[in-house]
């Protein structure tokens, strides 16, 4: 139970703590060179989509500057490296408020400080900063792009918890449903 002093961040985080638990569960442990090819497809169909989504916004003078992590490119070239489809998503459409925004950069942010394990489980079956987990080199390079942003989220001058929190929510799902699309895709490149 969250106390009234609660954080921004804990408040979010107890708002996509079932989102998070269902992506986590469909992600599973990956423990095959084949798990680790879905997630890949999967997680740059998200990515490509939320990144896109994000850079459309104009961003509010408050966040002084700060810019989230950004994987496409090096998504991309693993992708290319494994020579494995782009699957395609439909379009994400941008934050509509500045709550929005910082719900749905919570998400992507946040996504580095599960990108350290994947990165070791990737390691672990051959994937490395070389070869296919290009993205999860970039992702984790600079954790000091969270910290910041957590102080950021903290002193914004303007904070909806139910707009940032449904933000959330919905990349989260998004994420999920690329995870299920690249599942089929990788069905029929495995197939």
């Amino acid at each position: 139970m969250l106390t009234a002093d609660a954080s921004r961040r804990q408040r979010l985080r107890a708002r996509v703590h079932e989102a998070h638990e269902n992506l986590d569960g469909l992600i599973g442990a990956l423990e095959t060179a084949r798990d680790y090819q879905r997630y890949l497809m999967g997680m740059a169909a998200f990515r490509l989509a939320a990144e896109a989504a994000i850079e459309s916004c104009r961003f509010p003078s408050w966040l002084d500057a700060w810019q989230p992590i950004s994987t496409r490119v090096a998504l991309k070239e693993d992708l290319a490296t494994l020579r494995l489809p782009c699957v395609v998503v439909p379009a994400l459409a941008p934050p509509e408020t500045d709550s929005g925004l910082l719900g749905m950069l919570y998400t992507l942010e946040g996504s580095a400080l599960g990108a350290r394990l994947i990165a070791k489980r990737a390691k672990a079956l051959g994937y490395d900063e070389v070869f296919g987990a290009t993205h999860l080199a970039v992702q984790t390079a600079a954790p000091e792009n969270w910290r910041v942003f957590l102080d950021l989220l903290e002193a914004a001058p303007v904070f909806d918890l139910d707009e940032a929190g449904a933000a959330a929510s919905r990349l989260f799902r998004n994420a999920y449903d690329a995870m299920i699309l690249a599942d089929h895709a990788g069905d029929k490149v495995h197939g």
